[in-house]
């Protein structure tokens, strides 16, 4: 690890430049081209773009950027990619990279003790990070994402499927048969056992929790009371008043006699 740097301000554009090492840039806000060689690159929000070293590479937006940077003497992934060409990636839901690069920046900068131990650290877990997603398929990656938008947002009473495949690259179809081939479940399929799951385990906590059906029916994401009691029994083989009475009896069974 050489530096580690964050532009101070919104640019349009940063004049051609290039660096003796590689420098891993990750776009933190507004979308435009950047010209590495003599290739242009479109960049967005999330967009990482590992530019090899004493290449000429200049960047532009018309609405204005930010990025944070780190600089490396050693990439591992070097040896995979072309000859003056970039290796680009995409953040993932969690945003992992950026959580990593701006804990790189503010300790390289803090100067604290250990401080180039810990960003020699950071930098390590960045590459493992981007190692781990370039031996992941293509097809592997969108359908992560696809489950981990689906996991942070199942308890949205008015989130669906077809909105969270509507943000992909691909069709509807192409993304729901990849999904299914994936996990073995539609989306759709897999949303519903997450909001099953959830409204079972708050049933088996009720005798702490003291919620109501009606009030765990819109914490698992359902909005109809009816809907979900039937969507409940498919999946239990019981009412949800059933289960909970099950559920209040075996904790008070297991209680202090």
């Amino acid at each position: 690890m050489i530096t580690v740097g964050m532009s101070p301000q919104v640019y349009r554009q940063v004049q051609a430049h290039d660096h003796a090492a590689w420098e891993l840039v990750l776009n933190l806000q507004g979308s435009g081209n950047t010209v590495i060689g003599d290739q242009c690159y479109d960049f967005g929000p999330g967009s990482i773009i590992c530019q090899p070293p004493n290449i000429p590479h200049t960047k532009f937006s018309q609405e204005g950027f930010r990025d944070v940077y780190i600089q490396l003497t050693s990439f591992p992934l070097a040896r995979i990619a072309e000859e003056n060409r970039p290796l680009i990636f995409q953040d993932d839901a969690e945003k992992s990279f950026e959580t990593l690069l701006l804990m790189a920046h503010k300790a390289y900068h803090a100067k604290k003790n250990n401080h180039r131990l810990l960003v020699e650290s950071l930098a390590e877990a960045v590459n493992q990070l981007l190692i781990g997603w370039q031996n992941r398929a293509p097809e592997a990656k969108d359908v992560d994402q696809l489950k981990n938008r689906l996991i942070e947002s199942f308890s949205n009473p008015e989130m669906t499927t077809s909105q969270l495949l509507a943000e992909g690259p691909y069709c509807n179809d192409h993304l729901r048969r990849r999904f299914k081939k994936s996990t073995g479940q539609t989306p759709g399929e897999y949303l519903t056992n997450l909001r099953i799951e959830y409204a079972k385990k708050l049933m088996n906590e009720n005798n702490m929790l003291r919620y109501s059906i009606a009030e765990i029916c819109v914490m698992s994401g359902y909005y109809d009371s009816h809907y979900f009691s039937r969507i409940f029994k498919k999946k239990t083989g019981m009412t949800p008043a059933e289960y909970m009475k099950k559920a209040s009896a075996g904790k008070e069974a297991s209680g202090p006699a």
